[in-house]
């Protein structure tokens, strides 16, 4: 352990504390982050992050010495105090703890280089606390164990988000050594009465002791993220639209060699294999600087035979080596083609794989209906992660059933087959209103599926390039504008898309109808512009021919019509207030600013809807101030809110 403090070294944006068995490095950035280094680590040399300016420290903020021999800082954005045996609050700017870490503790072999060895890191939060990142199972991370790091893919980066009625705040431990996340939520009221402290113990193999923390509101945690790894890169248009490309499902771990036609369900998918390498099998030295400009060229090549889309599933990659190959390519493929946005999805993930595509999660078993909130959850914890554009593969079709015999078994089989037929439908309409999927942005999809997706489109580009400016999930929790809506933290089956919209689909066969709880304010149903009070659970209807999907009061939607954009605009109601909304017009390619067009909506004197395009300061440039877009106003005949189910 590090023992007691013995020197404070005050500097721009925190100082170093001696300990007398190692050193701690505390840095705050002029974005509002928090660094903690142990035992000499240093924010950079980093994978994860996007250069020194991400690191740059706020220069306003001193470590000075504390009450009881430890030290403490306020910034803007966080509190700090550190003990004299090492024990970190990070705090909210108003002095109340959300997160206690215990001093690390480490393992090393008599003679080892420092540094080298396991160590463990033990933190307390709120009883009242929910752990969330991205679960294999969800959003939310129930208690057990997690594991983090290595070279295997999947969804095994160190990062997690802990909210709290007290505040929100996001963790992200830089060591990409396997380790293992313990979690145990906290209980209020228990024992006589007490609290028992939600635990996250993170135990680690190996690798640098330096963490991340940053502090705030959602929308807060998402830029501070993105001001540490990266702005999400947008991808192509016509994927976001609906109409899709070809990809090229890559196996191995070299570029593509061989395409060859597969069935899936419901359209065939191009697959590519790759030849063997050298750090494992099929795995290229992704981390060498040659390695990666050679094989970054081998995609160039694929790409020039039409092929500009490449989902990633590799055996032996994972975390780094991921993040490493996502960089190559995409790196390579903006050079040889300056005027198109690369289309790359990984089948693993690290922190900063935003900055060059999305990610590829698991198809599920098809028909199975528990993997759809599955499904919802796993896109919600990576959009928390600072991964926005993901989404679900194809799903997995079983082998045939054993043959069976007579009248009963043939009405089985019938019965099973409607229930999949059942699932399939829930299954596109979910999938159309996630940021990607195989059935949405793998290739052609046609149909009425793809017609809804593109009339939305508009909203969906906004979003995209929204993200670009400020970070932040496209899909995002119901209680992402009301954190400390307690009610809404155990929502899994529904979702906001940006903040106008809200997604709740069918995870059950044979309804057609649902219960959701809304946030607050007042919602429209998009089809039948019904109006639901929030702040409660309510029924909504869920035929089989529709997802139902809701629309905040006053939201200004950007959708695609016949003649171009219109501006479609949901009344404000009297209880409601003022509405906003925004559109970022793209045109699908290139690399060009881009340009915010900034919407507010309230009722006029004589009841009738207002709509200013505002002006103001706001994420990137201003759009062009004399374009005149269309406007349609939809729910003015809509009857008195909806009240509780």
């Amino acid at each position: 352990m590090p023992g007691p403090l013995t020197a404070l070294e005050p500097a721009p944006g925190g100082g170093l504390l001696r300990f007398a068995r190692s050193e701690l490095s505390v840095r705050v950035t002029a974005r509002g982050a928090l660094f903690l280094g142990w035992d000499s680590a240093a924010p950079l040399p980093s994978y994860a992050l996007s250069g020194a300016e991400a690191v740059a420290p706020d220069a306003r903020v001193v470590l000075e010495p504390d009450t009881e021999g430890g030290v403490r800082l306020v910034s803007e954005r966080l509190g700090l105090t550190v003990a004299r045996d090492g024990t970190v609050e990070v705090r909210t700017p108003g002095g109340v703890v959300l997160r206690r870490q215990s001093p690390p503790r480490w393992w090393e072999a008599t003679g080892s280089v420092r540094g080298g060895g396991r160590w463990v890191s033990r933190a307390e939060v709120a009883a009242d606390a929910v752990f969330l990142g991205a679960g294999r199972d969800g959003a939310v991370l129930a208690e057990g164990a997690y594991t983090v790091g290595g070279v295997r893919p999947g969804l095994r980066m160190p990062v997690q988000v802990v909210q709290a009625d007290a505040g929100c705040h996001l963790v992200f431990h830089d060591a990409e050594e396997e380790g293992e996340w313990r979690l145990r939520p906290g209980q209020e009221g228990a024992g006589s009465g007490h609290d028992r402290a939600g635990v996250a113990e993170l135990r680690m193999s190996g690798g640098p002791v330096r963490s991340w923390v940053v502090v705030g509101s959602p929308q807060r945690l998402a830029y501070g993220w993105a001001s540490l790894t990266g702005a999400p890169v947008p991808p192509p248009g016509d994927v976001l639209g609906g109409r899709g490309r070809d990809t090229v499902l890559v196996r191995g771990g070299g570029g593509p060699a061989a395409v060859e036609e597969l069935p899936a369900v419901g359209r065939p998918r191009r697959l590519g294999g790759g030849a063997g390498r050298d750090a494992g099998p099929g795995v290229p030295q992704w981390r060498d600087r040659e390695v990666r400009a050679r094989e970054g060229e081998r995609y160039v090549e694929f790409a020039r035979q039409g092929r500009h889309g490449f989902v990633h599933s590799f055996e032996g990659m994972g975390g780094v080596l991921e993040l490493c190959r996502a960089r190559a390519v995409f790196n390579s493929l903006r050079g040889a083609f300056p005027g198109e946005r690369p289309l790359q999805l990984a089948a693993g993930v690290w922190a900063g794989q935003q900055r060059y595509g999305g990610v590829c999660l698991p198809g599920p078993a098809a028909g199975d209906w528990a993997e759809l909130p599955r499904v919802v959850g796993r896109v919600l914890g990576l959009g928390l992660c600072g991964v926005p554009f993901c989404g679900p593969g194809a799903p997995e079709v079983a082998g045939g059933a054993p043959g069976r015999r007579g009248e009963e078994a043939r009405a089985s089989e019938v019965r099973a087959s409607a229930e999949d037929e059942e699932w399939g439908v829930r299954w596109e309409q979910l999938t159309g209103w996630l940021p990607w999927s195989a059935e949405t942005g793998g290739g052609d999809t046609g149909g009425a599926r793809s017609g809804g997706r593109e009339r939305w489109a508009p909203y969906w580009t906004t979003l995209a390039r929204h993200a670009g400016l400020w970070g932040g999930p496209w899909v995002r929790p119901v209680w992402w504008f009301t954190p400390e809506d307690r009610a809404l933290r155990g929502v899994g089956d529904a979702f906001l898309v940006g903040e106008a919209l809200l997604v709740a689909p069918v995870c059950a066969p044979g309804a057609r109808s649902r219960r959701v709880r809304l946030p607050r304010g007042q919602w429209y149903d998009t089809v039948t512009e019904v109006v639901y009070e929030g702040e409660r659970t309510v029924e909504i209807a869920a035929p089989f021919d529709r997802v139902p999907v809701l629309v905040r009061a006053g939201a200004v939607v950007p959708v695609r019509e016949a003649g171009g954009t219109v501006l479609e605009v949901w009344a404000p109601l009297p209880e409601s207030g003022p509405g906003t909304g925004l559109y970022i017009p793209d045109e699908g390619e290139g690399w060009s600013p881009p340009l915010v067009e900034r919407y507010t909506s309230r009722r006029g004197a004589d009841g009738a809807v207002v709509v200013e395009r505002s002006g103001g300061p706001g994420a990137g440039p201003q759009g062009t101030a004399d374009v005149e877009r269309p406007v349609r106003v939809r729910g003015l005949e809509a009857t008195e809110p909806v009240g509780p189910a």
